[in-house]
């Protein structure tokens, strides 16, 4: 946890490579992916040979921005993905070997940075793909039952006790690269504003999710920030103060901008309010 008010200097970033950075943008998408993925094995009954089943493996992205997921399914999944109304939102699906196959090759090139239970998904996600297109036709049924139920529990075994089957190895990323893979967690999981506080409204600037690798990253790349755990089993990091936030929004803003337009707007809300404060005060 840092209690440190962060100097102008450490916000600064040097100007890089044009083509290193049109690389790193596309981590945004990685981190969107970390936020937002849910993947999955489903089961079927498959009447051909009957009492046989078959399985489906599916990369989904949910989103209450449509155009975002449009954006997803152009870079991630080349327009192969499938976009459908839920409650309150969309569903961006992948499902089948081919689909599966052209998400699994984007984050091979673009990994998620942080998040292991994120990166669990995507390995075991991927070993169910090579299984099915290594084990065709149902000559190998039974062995295939236990190994693709073995897959289903281990997914389940993360989304309900964020259980980890495999450490991941720690890689070198660009500053860049670490931005925009923020930006899209943010736009999945960050909420920012203002809430009461006493007789005062305080901004806020907050992300909070499960993983607690993602949260750490965010709190080491803006070396600001309150960490703490909540009892529903989520990790929640936030900054309060506005010298602080008044350099931080900017930074997802304009160097490492959010997509999402409710997010950036309000987040554009918030800047406006900071910046008129600040003039206010020292008026």
């Amino acid at each position: 946890m840092s209690n440190n008010v962060t100097s102008d200097s450490e916000f600064i970033q040097k100007p890089g490579n044009p083509q290193e950075t049109l690389e790193d943008k596309k981590y945004y998408y990685s981190g969107l992916c970390a936020a937002e993925m849910t993947c999955s094995v489903i089961k079927a009954k498959n009447h051909n040979p009957v009492g046989h089943y078959y399985y489906a493996i599916d990369f989904t992205v949910s989103n209450a921005d449509k155009k975002l997921l449009q954006n997803v399914n152009k870079v991630v999944m080349k327009n192969k993905g499938i976009i459908s109304p839920i409650k309150g939102a969309y569903n961006l699906s992948a499902r089948g070997k081919e689909r599966v196959k052209i998400v699994m090759s984007f984050l091979e090139k673009y990994p998620v940075i942080a998040g292991d239970l994120a990166k669990n998904r995507i390995i075991i996600l991927r070993d169910a793909l090579k299984y099915l297109e290594d084990n065709r036709g149902s000559s190998k049924h039974s062995a295939k039952v236990k190994v693709m139920d073995d897959i289903r529990h281990k997914l389940r075994e993360i989304k309900t006790k964020r259980k980890t089957f495999y450490s991941s190895t720690k890689e070198n990323f660009s500053r860049d690269a670490i931005g925009y893979f923020l930006a899209g967690i943010l736009d999945g999981e960050g909420s920012f504003g203002f809430k009461k506080s006493g007789k005062c409204m305080q901004p806020y600037f907050n992300v909070a999710m499960k993983d607690q690798e993602v949260i750490k990253l965010f709190e080491k790349f803006l070396k600001y920030g309150k960490v703490r755990y909540r009892k529903d089993g989520v990790y929640h990091y936030e900054i309060n103060n506005r010298k602080v936030l008044s350099k931080v929004c900017p930074i997802f803003l304009t160097k490492y901008p959010l997509i999402h337009e409710r997010q950036r707007k309000r987040l554009e809300n918030l800047q406006r309010i900071l910046n008129d404060y600040t003039r206010n005060s020292v008026a």
